[in-house]
């Protein structure tokens, strides 16, 4: 059984509000907890950045599926490579608002402050992903020592 980890980019073709979005990420966490895959989802409501890992059958599917999907455009996979263990084991589909990303953390992995993900290689897309991850488990440990 190969594991893979995939990281795409694509626009979607209309506005996303908040309902689409918590939609979206419903129906991302049933079908991926079902096919034992994992992952992050980054979106600024003009781009999505993924990372999705799991049995290479199941991200295979889901990238034909993703390629077939009519809302969103310009899919860019920046990588689809085989892994021996995943970067994100808890998550079935973590997801980060770009609001919630620092212009430092921009600067570091991207070329400009500003979130342009068709400008990521796959290692920068992977890092900062990474590391929005790593802020992500920070904040919620913070959280939980404050209540």
């Amino acid at each position: 059984m190969y594991m893979v980890r995939m990281v795409y980019v694509s626009t979607p073709v209309e506005e996303v509000d908040s309902d689409v979005l918590e939609s979206i990420l419903g129906t991302a966490h049933i079908n991926n907890t079902e096919h034992d895959l994992t992952g992050m989802l980054v979106f600024d409501e003009q781009h999505y950045l993924q990372v999705i890992e799991g049995r290479r059958a199941e991200v295979s599917q889901l990238l034909g599926n993703l390629y077939k999907d009519s809302r969103h455009k310009d899919l860019l996979v920046l990588g689809f490579d085989c892994i021996s263990q995943r970067q994100f084991p808890d998550w079935s589909m973590q997801f980060v608002p770009v609001a919630d990303v620092t212009r430092h953390v921009l600067l570091r992995h991207g070329v400009s402050s500003k979130f342009e993900p068709y400008n990521f290689c796959k290692d920068s897309a992977l890092a900062f992903m990474v590391e929005l991850l790593a802020r992500q488990q920070l904040l919620a440990s913070q959280q939980a020592l404050a209540a």
